[in-house]
């Protein structure tokens, strides 16, 4: 079964079993069919550290967003957000 990949970024690298910081941290989900929230919530991420700089294959994105095989998630905690996010509208 095909996958997501989810890149864990700052304090969320935690989650991930590599948490060496000179290396990325990934996790590989089955997640077809779920949502960025649903995901979140079976890794284990509290939605406080959990910051609005949520990315799906390159494009700022909402937690209502469903994945789908084959997808890049994004996710970046609380104290690392993008400085101009009123201009970017998040996909659903």
């Amino acid at each position: 079964m095909e996958q997501i990949e989810i890149h864990l970024y700052g304090k969320l690298r935690r989650y991930a079993a590599n948490t060496d910081p000179r290396a990325d941290s990934i996790l590989h989900i089955a997640a077809d069919g779920k949502t960025i929230g649903q995901i979140v919530k079976e890794i284990g991420i509290n939605k406080r550290d959990l910051g609005a700089n949520i990315f799906v294959n390159g494009e700022y994105s909402a937690l209502e967003r469903v994945l789908h095989q084959g997808d890049r998630l994004a996710l970046f905690p609380d104290d690392m957000q993008l400085l101009y996010k009123w201009y970017f509208t998040p996909r659903k």
